[in-house]
């Protein structure tokens, strides 16, 4: 268990740690990777993101859908992790940006635990984590079948918004009940509002000045994650 006294950090995953969403991109690179033939299901695809963009539902019944289509019934606990490492070796190494480097170094030199909290998928999410070593992760859950399966069926709500602050909480509450002593958290974007509020410092991940009034309307930090010298900035501030 973390001790009471522990630091922790918390990282958004998509267009935070990573430059680039990646539902849509894993799913495409699976399909390349595995059976290029579902790539003709693209038509497919594309009329699921076109309904979610109109609102028809939400994002607890695209994803699922999409999964379905994409990565077929279900996947055996070895070819999830299959193509979830291979994924996190692909994407890693491409899409870290600079000071999204500079932060997690600085945020575990000064013993901060790292807790990554996004939407994605946990089977390949995790497996990012693991690649930039952080501590835990709470992501989007599948449900398994009685052999251990994924399934591409969520096992609760889309880890998003409110739901992801709450899990988060859940988290703390778990790994640091006596309350942790300084909570920093990181993302893009203003749906992590919610998670924002759990944290001491908070911190707006974006490029240009529209970033920066936003994050000080708010009355959060702002960083541009390009900039290799951003973790210097966010211990500056």
């Amino acid at each position: 268990m973390i001790a009471a006294a522990t630091r922790v950090a918390i990282y958004d995953l998509d267009r935070t740690v990573l430059r680039k969403p990646t539902f849509t991109l894993f799913l495409l690179w699976a399909a390349w990777d595995e059976a290029p033939w579902r790539l003709l299901l693209l038509p497919a695809l594309a009329a699921l993101m076109i309904g979610y963009a109109l609102r028809l539902y939400g994002r607890d019944r695209f994803k699922p859908a999409a999964i379905r289509l994409m990565l077929g019934r279900s996947l055996t606990p070895a070819r999830a992790a299959g193509l979830a490492d291979r994924f996190a070796a692909w994407r890693v190494p491409r899409d870290v940006p600079p000071g999204a480097y500079a932060c997690i170094a600085r945020d575990r030199a000064e013993g901060y635990q790292l807790l990554m909290a996004t939407a994605a998928p946990e089977f390949y999410a995790a497996a990012i984590a693991d690649a930039l070593n952080f501590d835990a992760i709470v992501a989007s859950r599948h449900r398994r079948d009685s052999a251990g399966n994924w399934l591409p069926v969520l096992d609760g709500p889309n880890c998003y918004g409110a739901e992801k602050a709450l899990r988060v909480t859940e988290w703390l509450d778990a790994h640091a009940p006596g309350g942790a002593a300084h909570i920093r958290a990181y993302s893009d974007h203003l749906s992590d509002a919610p998670t924002f509020a759990l944290a001491d410092e908070s911190w707006l991940v974006g490029r240009g000045d529209k970033f920066v009034r936003l994050a000080a309307r708010h009355g959060w930090h702002s960083a541009d994650f390009e900039d290799a010298a951003a973790g210097a900035v966010a211990k500056a501030q």
